[in-house]
């Protein structure tokens, strides 16, 4: 594990990539391709999504040991 400078960089990574993934699965939605490429990026979100949810218990667990 990093320090917390590195994992706040790599939580706001996730968050600013579960931005973009979103958009796209939003956008494919409101077009006539394949549900397969839209299950691709909507698994890619659910993925990202985790990852930033772990670094952010991870955080979170940094800030409680600090006080």
């Amino acid at each position: 594990m990093g320090n917390k400078l590195d994992i706040l960089h790599e939580y706001q990574l996730a968050e600013e990539k579960c931005s973009e993934l979103s958009n796209v699965c939003e956008k494919l939605h409101g077009t006539k391709r394949g549900n397969h490429l839209i299950e691709v990026y909507e698994e890619k979100l659910r993925n990202t999504e985790s990852q930033r949810d772990n670094l952010s218990v991870i955080l979170a667990a940094m800030d409680a040991a600090e006080d």
